[in-house]
Formats: structure tokens, C-alpha cells, sequence
């Protein structure tokens, strides 16, 4: 990603807006009064903004080099749509303001792009090297979320949603200071190398959908669920704290041993511990079996959130920037698989997350039935 710092704090700073509304955007929606269905459809309506940037506004934006305009603009829509959030719901107009808010998803990518031209070992630790700038940001924005929930339990009057307006806008600010920064140009396919057959591609789609529906699951409904519990909001981010605290000396040897079996035999592996962790949740015993399914969710999302991008950028005959905009924006349609499915289940009890582990193995299931070989990234064979 081009070494340069200002890229670091921005990668850190977009995963830090993250890990702060991961923990304050649900709560403040409940605290507002809304009802489980709107916090549903809010998140759903905001994860399909989402993907339809990231399919159509990202691409655009790669094709004209990945201009810094880009990121600048989508930062400071975002502020201003975390600012209107608290002061709009449960209105309607809560909806368009969290769109707003979705504006964010379009610089990860951005960043990926500048990053496509650098020369890496392979694929997998390319996203995975910049996968954990951003996750010491998301705990950095955990942390920021814990340290909020504190000042407003002492009667300060910080609103819960002020300090990722702050992020977002370090965001929009960060491309000014980079506007001579471009993307490689694209490179033109090689003879014969399109994409792969259509059922080979859907399949890994669907199966990363579904993985994105589990991890919806768990982003959208642990904190309601931990709630509901009669435990605090701080304990919420402390279980993110040390679910993403833990990827970080797991995404070197995830995704080694991706670049080295394959992006679909590794996600596959993840994809069971997944399964795992949302059945330790819906088994019980409290507090410490909580921490035990965060950590080993931990393995999962070291898996799925840098293999998954491979994996989508390997049917893509090796684009790693096109499977970057392609899996942003799939993962939100996944995103809605997980925010609605729950609502089959009454309240916020652990059998939510029967639906999360039924994701994971569904997509274990998918993927295990490919039999065609997927094209390693560049040159090469990366799924046996």
C-alpha cells in the first residue's frame, strides 16, 4: 500500500469509524426507541447502499486510477451522516442518514487498489499485511467506543455517534495530502483469461454472502443479545476487544497457509471454526464461554475477511483490485442475509446464532463442491 503513513492512518482510521459504530450504532438505535424490525431494516437498507457503491461507484473510481477525491468526498458524506443518525431515529429519516454513513466502505477498497501494483509474496498477505493496520484500528476504535459509553455514564455529554463523525472527517481530510497518489493503471487480460465458468463464481459469491451473513449475525445482534443479558455496553466492547486483538498474530499464519493450500480450502477451514464459535454462544455458561467463542470467532474473521477477498479475486482470473469492489459490495448483500434472518427468532435469545453457525456450514458445504481449480493470483494454481 505504497509504505507511506498518511495511507496507514487512513486504513486505521476507517477501521477505527468501524470498531466505534460496531458497538455505539446499535446501541444508539435501541436507546433511541427503536424496534427490532427498524434496526433490521436500517441495517439492511444500509448494507445495500453499501454494496451498490462498492459494484458501482467503486469500479468508476478504479477505472479513473483510484483519484483522491474519492475517499475525501466519501469521508465527509459519512460524518455528516453519523451526525444525523442520533438526532434523527427512530424517524424515518434515520435511513438515508446510516446510507450516508456507508459512504466508509468505498475506502478500503481505495486503498487496496493503490496497493495492487507493489510487489508481495502472494496475494493473501498482501490483504492480509493491510487487513491488520486494520484491525489495530478497529480495536482502537473499540476502545474509543468503551471510552465514550464511560463519559456518558458519568453524565458527559459526549453523543455516542460524535466520535466516528470525528474519524470519518480525519478520512475525508487525510486524501488532501495525497493528491498527486494514483492507482497502477489496470492491466489488460491476458488471451483466455476471462472469468471463470459461471457456476464456479456463483458458487464462491454465494458462499461468501453467507459468510458475511454470519458475521452480520454477530456484529448486529452480540451487543443486543449481551445486553439483553443484563450486562453493560462496555462488556460488548471488550468481547470485540479481544476477538480482534487476537487476529492479529493469526493473520500470518491464515494467510500463509492460504497463499500456500488455497483461498477455498482455507476459507473452508475457517468457515467450521466459525461454526464453532456461534455454537459455544448458544450452548451458554456465561461471561467466560463468551470470551472463549470471541476468540475463536477471531480465527474466523482472520479467515474470511482477508481470504474472502482472494478467494473472489481468484474467480476473477487474479484482478485483486476487481475482487476488492466485487467483495465490498457482496459482502454487504450478505450483510442482509444476517440482519433479517434473526428476526424469525423472538427477541434477542442465544438461538440467534444457530443461524450464524448454519451460514458457516452452509457455505463449508458450497465450497467443498467445487471441483475446478481456481487460478492463483498472477500466475499459478491457488485452489486444489
Amino acid at each position: 500500500m505504497a509504505g507511506t503513513l498518511s495511507a496507514r492512518v487512513a486504513v486505521a482510521s476507517n477501521a477505527a469509524f468501524y470498531g466505534q459504530i460496531s458497538v455505539a450504532l446499535p446501541l444508539t438505535l435501541a436507546a433511541s426507541g427503536a424496534t427490532k424490525a427498524q434496526i433490521a431494516l436500517f441495517f439492511a437498507v444500509s448494507a445495500l447502499v453499501a454494496a451498490s457503491l462498492n459494484l458501482v461507484a467503486g469500479p468508476a473510481l478504479r477505472r479513473r486510477g483510484s483519484p483522491w477525491w474519492g475517499p475525501s468526498v466519501c469521508g465527509l458524506v459519512a460524518a455528516a451522516g453519523a451526525l444525523a443518525v442520533p438526532v434523527s431515529a427512530p424517524s424515518p429519516a434515520m435511513y438515508p442518514a446510516g446510507a450516508a454513513m456507508m459512504t466508509m466502505t468505498l475506502i478500503f477498497p481505495h486503498y487496496i487498489s493503490l496497493a495492487g501494483g507493489s510487489g508481495t509474496p502472494g496475494p493473501a498477505r498482501l490483504v492480509g499485511r493491510m487487513r491488520r493496520i486494520f484491525v489495530v484500528g478497529f480495536m482502537a476504535g473499540l476502545a474509543l467506543a468503551s471510552a465514550g459509553g464511560l463519559v456518558q455514564s458519568l453524565g458527559g455529554d459526549v453523543g455516542p455517534l460524535w466520535i466516528a463523525a470525528a474519524l470519518a472527517l480525519v478520512n475525508g481530510l487525510i486524501p488532501l495530502a495525497q493528491t498527486a497518489r494514483r492507482a497502477a493503471p489496470e492491466q489488460p487480460r491476458e488471451p483466455g483469461r476471462g472469468l471463470r465458468p459461471h457456476g464456479t463464481m456463483l458458487t464462491c459469491v454465494l458462499a461468501v454472502l453467507l459468510l458475511r451473513g454470519a458475521d452480520s449475525v454477530r456484529l448486529v445482534y452480540l451487543p443486543l443479545f449481551v445486553v439483553g443479558q443484563g450486562l453493560s455496553g462496555t462488556v460488548v466492547a471488550l468481547l470485540f476487544l479481544a476477538s480482534v486483538a487476537a487476529e492479529i498474530p493469526l493473520l500470518g499464519p491464515i494467510t500463509a497457509l492460504a497463499d500456500r493450500i488455497g483461498s477455498r480450502r482455507a476459507i473452508v477451514l475457517t468457515a467450521g471454526v466459525g461454526a464453532l464459535s456461534f455454537a459455544l454462544i448458544v450452548a451458554g455458561g456465561g461471561v467466560p464461554l463468551l470470551i472463549v467463542s470471541q476468540l475463536l470467532y477471531a480465527v474466523f474473521a482472520a479467515g474470511f475477511q482477508s481470504v474472502g477477498m482472494v478467494l473472489l479475486s481468484d474467480v476473477l482470473a487474479g484482478d485483486l483490485g476487481a475482487g476488492a469492489d466485487v467483495y465490498t459490495g457482496m459482502v454487504q448483500v450478505g450483510a442482509v442475509f444476517g440482519v433479517v434472518a434473526p428476526l424469525l427468532v423472538p427477541g434477542y435469545s442465544a438461538r440467534i446464532f444457530l443461524l450464524g453457525a448454519a451460514f458457516c456450514v452452509a457455505s463449508m458445504l458450497l465450497l467443498t463442491a467445487i471441483r475446478r481449480r481456481l487460478p492463483q493470483h498472477g500466475t499459478g494454481l491457488l485452489g486444489r
